[in-house]
Parts: C-alpha cells; structure tokens; sequence
C-alpha cells in the first residue's frame, strides 16, 4: 500500500482496509508490519478507536453507523502527512455502504486494502491488485502453483450465452435453453439431493452461493455423467482447497461467471518478513512464465 500511494500524483483519494490494517505487529502472522503514510488531503474511513494511533493532524468529517469490533467507523480528512492506523468494515455489505458514502467527496480513488483470506470484497471492487508474497511458504515452486490457482480462478470469464443476474437459486440449464430452478441456493447441505438429478440433458449448472470442498469431490467421482458447464455469481464462491482447485481445473466441465473480476496488476514480494526471500528475477521469471504477463515488484518496479 505505501509503495502504491508514493507514485500516486493526487491527493483526494481515501484509504480504507478490511479489518484492521496499519498496526504495528501484525495480529494474524505476530510480525512487524509497516503503518500506512499518508498525505494532507487523503481521506481515512477508520474506526474512531484507532485515531489515538494516528501521527498526523486530522479533522473528523462524518460519523457513519457502521460497526466494527473496535468501535463506530468514522471519515476523517487528513491535514498534515503522517501515520495512520485502519481499520474498516468486515463485512461486505458494510464496506459497500462505506463506499457509497465516500463517493460524496469528489475523490479520484478509494483504496480497500485487503486480506487474502477475505476475497470476497473484490466483488465490489472496480480492480484489483493481487500480490503474491514469499511469506506464503519457503518453497518457492510451492508459491508459484498455488499463486497460479489463484490467478486463474480469479480470471474466470463470463458467458455471454447465459443470463442468470441476480437469481438466488441453483438452476439447471437444458441443451434447449431451458431453465429449471432447483429449491435451494447453497450446495451445502443439499450435495447429495443435486447428484440425484440427471445431468443427460443438462448443459450448465448456475451456483449462485459458494463451491465447496464436498461438491467438488463428488463431481470428481460423477465426472463421466456431469460434464455440465459450472456457472458462477463471482470467482470468489469457488472456497475450496487449493488441491481440489486444481482438480476441478482438470475435468470436463468449463467453468464461468456472472461478475467477472477486473485483475489490474498483479505484484509480488520476494522477501518474508520471517528472515528469508527468494531470488527477485527468479520468481519474477517463475511467476511471468504461470500467468503469461508482467508481474511487479512491490518495492522495485512502483513507477511502472
């Protein structure tokens, strides 16, 4: 994030993050972790329990009536350039509020500074940035596949022959085009009930809630019958483990979604805060050579 913010040539962006961000030891990894620099002129969405953190000057703009777990969040416009500790909505609905009342001060960005364990957010993102991190394992084969899992599952692509918009149940699409709704909307729970039906005519399925570890695991074991195409609401709702991803990669079955995902730049960090780091040019190499497109060097390549 401060790489990022150094190359930007305005001031009227607001920051804000999922979940606490800007700490100075990490709460997931117990790591030192860098707090966010910004500029007189940013805007910050934050829970008002964080402005103690803040080094820089401030002024409180508008109380909303989102909640996190450590107090209300609040918009605060920055005077004077410093340090900021963030913390914002969890939830996605909430953040999606959030946004729409940022959009009432003129900015040019708003920046959510993410968590990989919480992707659901890019839904309501307008791009991207996925950055691959040497912290993730040692082995940097190892972080390579499953950053290349990543990346594809987040590029998955619409299909332009299916209109399901904001449907909220499965349904079953025929070879004639016709649709038929199933009497739920999650897999889960229900995973036997759907094997039950008979795919002979059946040329796509619309899931519009999350895959899961279960469902793919029998899909592989009725893969000769199920060759169905998989239709998605969001990449996101594939929440499966990154062994199953790849096996679901590999069958018949072509996967799609309803809301694509808008994948702007993908970057990488060659160093783990735990002591170790990677070859820059050979994961660079590595990582360009799985997504077939130029990777960035979080620290290095930022004027790019």
């Amino acid at each position: 994030m401060n790489s990022y913010l150094k190359y930007l040539n305005y001031n009227n962006i607001a920051i804000t993050s999922i979940g606490l961000d800007g700490e100075e030891i990490d709460q997931v990894t117990l790591l030192e972790k860098p707090q966010i620099i910004v500029k007189e002129g940013y805007y910050i969405a934050t829970a008002n329990e964080t402005l103690t953190n803040f080094t820089c000057k401030y002024a409180v703009v508008k109380e909303t009536n989102i909640h996190t777990s450590i107090g209300k969040v609040i918009i605060v416009k920055i005077l004077s350039e410093g340090k900021a500790l963030v913390a914002g909505p969890a939830k996605v609905n909430d953040m999606a509020e959030l946004i729409n009342q940022l959009n009432n001060y003129q900015l040019s960005k708003i920046l959510i500074d993410g968590a990989f364990s919480r992707q659901v957010f890019v839904k309501i993102s307008q791009a991207t940035v996925l950055v691959i991190g040497a912290n993730y394992s040692r082995n940097i084969d190892l972080v390579v596949r499953d950053a290349s899992l990543t990346y594809r599952k987040l590029s998955l692509k619409p299909n332009p022959n299916y209109k399901f918009y904001s449907n909220d149940k499965i349904i079953l699409v025929d070879f004639n085009g016709n649709y038929q709704k199933l009497p739920y909307a999650s897999i889960i729970g229900n995973v036997e009930d759907f094997f039950s039906n008979s795919f002979n005519d059946i040329k796509a399925v619309y899931f519009p809630k999350s895959l899961t570890n279960l469902f793919v695991e029998k899909l592989i074991s009725e893969r000769k019958r199920c060759k169905f195409n998989i239709i998605l609401d969001s990449a996101v709702n594939i929440q499966i483990k990154d062994d199953l991803l790849n096996k679901l990669f590999l069958l018949d079955n072509e996967l799609y979604v309803v809301n694509p995902i808008n994948l702007a730049l993908i970057c990488y960090n060659p160093f783990s805060p735990k002591g170790y780091e990677f070859n820059d040019e050979e994961f660079k190499k590595k990582l360009e050579f799985v997504f077939n497109k130029e990777v960035i060097n979080v620290l290095k390549d930022g004027s790019k």
